[in-house]
């Protein structure tokens, strides 16, 4: 599988441009790194988000979806509280898997 997929400090939409680009990048690598990678989940780190809008989370969203159209599962490892106020807020806390909690 691909490098892992470290999502920034600033998930806003000043940031979704660049981040998109380099996120359509890491889906490519992740193509052309397994010949069989159906039902594999992607774990991308969350920890250091800082700062989330709704266009941060929208391309987390479309993230998600292309995944999936690969038959992969999206999975933040470790989100921020902010990231999970974020999802909680927008009602997509299904991003954030069953073991993440607002403290």
């Amino acid at each position: 599988m691909a490098s892992a997929l470290a999502l920034p400090t600033d998930l806003t939409i000043c940031s979704v441009g660049e981040l998109r680009a380099n996120w359509l990048a890491w889906l490519d690598a992740i193509a052309h790194a397994s010949a069989d990678p159906a039902g594999a989940c992607c774990d991308v780190d969350a920890a250091a988000v800082g700062e989330v809008d709704a266009a941060g989370v929208q391309l987390l969203l479309a993230l998600e979806n292309a995944l999936a159209h690969r038959q992969l599962t999206l999975r933040l490892a470790d989100p921020s509280a902010a990231l999970i106020h974020a999802c909680e807020s927008l009602g997509v806390a299904h991003l954030l898997g069953a073991t993440a909690q607002v403290g």
